[in-house]
């Protein structure tokens, strides 16, 4: 296990008519001015009158509300600029987001923007470093990404898709009421799953050794969200289900899964320049068609690892002395893709319904700031490989 340092400061309201809180976890963190920034997606947010009730719940508790909508999946630059700008101009001193993974990505960017004399895309290419943000409080809208409790954010200027870490956008609070999530769209119900699945993974397939405890709470997790998310298939309204499915997706990516190893993130790389080359494509179907491909590429590089992937979260029973380690983890690749199936879930690029996909253009977007992954390092033909493979 290696050294490290782990402090999560974001307050989790969890439960039934949690949203009714905000308002009162905002006052905590606003100036004596109190005027909060509201940042939304589209209509949902509207039409199923949780804005409403957000701005109710803020103006009883002495707020003055401003609001921003627009943001959309693989959210913009020029919205982060835009909500920056307002911020600066109405004296906000703290932000509020309504919405999934985009629309908390925006606002933690423009938390950090809106203090900083340059532009904020310096963060992103490694010119500079946040030194201050804004307080920003999350109200999940979808269950997936993970950003309501995780340093992390992805923003797109143009083709390139690039994600920022820094713990002072990590939100104050995080607002989850799992009867927000019953009126998803299927597509969304299941691109979250797997994109939540994928925070751990990109933890979970680590070269460090002895690192037993997050492992086996990781493979704990990895079956609770399979389990759950076809429950959800069944009835979208299961509030158990979801439940499970909302407190796992803050997990997997507040760092709880990556104590003390050495982490990966290559799938997400290389994804981030499939969604950077087409915003159409959906970030989770994008993981789901490149994590199997991933995995036939590297699991010989840890045999061992993939063994135990394929023993304790896919649940494959075989005698692998008898078929080999790489026959086993064929089995739980296999096994993994039939899960994505069930789930509705792309598997292969053909099924994403957004053209012929320019590999050698997508791995030169993916390797432009250096080579992938840790678990096994990834370079521009090796992401061709995986690409074509998943065509």
């Amino acid at each position: 296990m290696n050294n490290f340092t782990y402090c999560n400061t974001t307050e989790l309201v969890f439960g039934r008519g949690a949203e009714e809180k905000t308002g009162a976890l905002a006052a905590r963190w606003a100036d004596e001015d109190k005027k909060a920034l509201i940042v939304y997606g589209g209509g949902s947010a509207v039409k199923s009158g949780l804005l409403d009730r957000v701005v109710a719940s803020l103006t009883a508790a002495g707020l003055t509300v401003a609001t921003l909508g627009g943001v959309e999946p693989n959210p913009k630059a020029a919205l982060v600029r835009e909500a920056a700008a307002k911020v600066r101009a109405e004296g906000v001193s703290v932000l509020v987001a309504v919405g999934g993974g985009s629309v908390i990505d925006t606002a933690k960017a423009a938390s950090a923007a809106a203090l900083y004399d340059g532009d904020f895309w310096d963060f992103f290419t490694g010119k500079a470093v946040p030194q201050q943000a804004l307080p920003v409080l999350a109200v999940l809208t979808i269950p997936a990404a993970g950003s309501e409790s995780s340093i992390r954010m992805v923003v797109s200027e143009g083709e390139e898709k690039l994600g920022c870490g820094c713990p002072l956008v990590r939100p104050k609070a995080a607002v989850i009421n799992p009867e927000l999530f019953f009126t998803l769209p299927q597509k969304q119900v299941s691109a979250g799953v797997i994109d939540m699945m994928s925070h751990i993974m990109e933890r979970y397939f680590t070269n460090t050794a002895d690192v037993e405890f997050v492992s086996g709470q990781a493979e704990a997790a990895l079956r609770t969200i399979m389990e759950n998310g076809l429950k959800l298939m069944e009835d979208p309204k299961d509030y158990a289900a979801w439940s499970e499915i909302g407190l796992a997706g803050t997990f997997a990516h507040n760092g709880f899964f990556g104590l003390g190893v050495e982490e990966d993130w290559a799938c997400h790389g290389i994804e981030h320049a499939v969604s950077g080359w087409n915003s159409r494509v959906t970030h989770g179907e994008g993981l789901a068609v490149i994590i199997p491909a991933w995995m036939r590429f590297v699991w010989a590089t840890n045999p061992e690892r993939f063994v135990r992937f394929a023993k304790n979260v896919m649940g494959v029973t075989a005698d692998v002395k008898s078929v080999g380690d790489e026959a086993f983890v064929e089995l739980a690749i296999a096994k993994f893709t039939v899960f994505e199936q069930k789930m509705k879930l792309p598997v292969r690029f053909s099924d994403l319904g957004v053209g012929e996909i320019p590999v050698e253009t997508i791995a030169e977007l993916a390797t432009r700031h250096g080579v992938l992954g840790h678990f096994r390092t990834i370079g521009r033909e090796d992401v061709a490989a995986i690409l074509t493979a998943a065509l």
